[in-house]
């Protein structure tokens, strides 16, 4: 697994250097981006259900290539927290899941016409996640903690798939700089852990970047 880790950062480091060399006429454009995450867990296992919204947090490199003017491919190469939180409904035993991963998102971008230097846009596709960390804590009743920053990363998925579904806006501040806002909706569809059950993480990002 960790060498297909290194071959997808080689091949998004590849895609970068290639889309320098064409003619800017392509439309490629390079970002970099730093916002909170709110994720939470689904779960299928009898007796545990999730336990709402914790925060994280994203930054890392983004690159959009041009197709047409209005159209890109868009991904990045990520480090994302995914915090999440279960509870037993038998004990009231709570864990917290805090998972962190190298992201990759492969997603078409979808864009309105620049109007007075704003613009629209729209992104769907699908988001892949390689786990780098994954620690848990244990609560008891009254989230007291019971035990904390467990290393879990051994009974965790390596590999974590998801769709991505987010619109936003940029704004143009400078002859190549743009702003960018938005929201994102990852949700994942993935096991997150190996075992016995089902549960899944998604997250909510609140996005923020600036690109040159």
């Amino acid at each position: 697994m960790k060498k297909i880790l290194i071959a997808a950062i080689l091949c998004f480091s590849t895609s970068i250097i290639f889309a320098q060399q064409e003619d800017t006429f392509k439309g490629f454009k390079l970002g970099l981006t730093a916002h909170p995450t709110f994720g939470y867990i689904k779960s299928d296992i009898q007796g545990t259900e999730g336990d709402g919204l914790r925060a994280g947090f994203t930054y890392g490199l983004l690159g959009d290539f041009y197709f047409a003017q209005n159209y890109a491919f868009s991904t990045a190469l990520k480090l994302t927290t995914i915090n999440g939180q279960t509870k037993a409904n038998s004990t009231n035993e709570q864990k917290v899941y805090k998972l962190q991963y190298i992201e990759i998102p492969a997603t078409v971008k979808l864009c309105t016409s620049e109007n007075n230097g704003l613009k629209f846009f729209g992104q769907f596709g699908l988001g892949n996640g390689f786990n780098v960390r994954a620690k848990q804590d244990i609560k008891g009743l009254s989230s007291t903690p019971i035990q904390e920053d467990i290393d879990i990363y051994k009974t965790t998925s390596f590999y974590r798939a998801s769709l991505i579904i987010g619109a936003g806006a940029e704004f143009t501040v400078g002859e190549k700089t743009k702003l960018a806002g938005g929201l994102t909706f990852d949700n994942g569809f993935t096991d997150i852990q190996s075992g016995a059950g089902t549960l899944k993480n998604s997250y909510l990002g609140l996005n923020l970047a600036v690109y040159f």
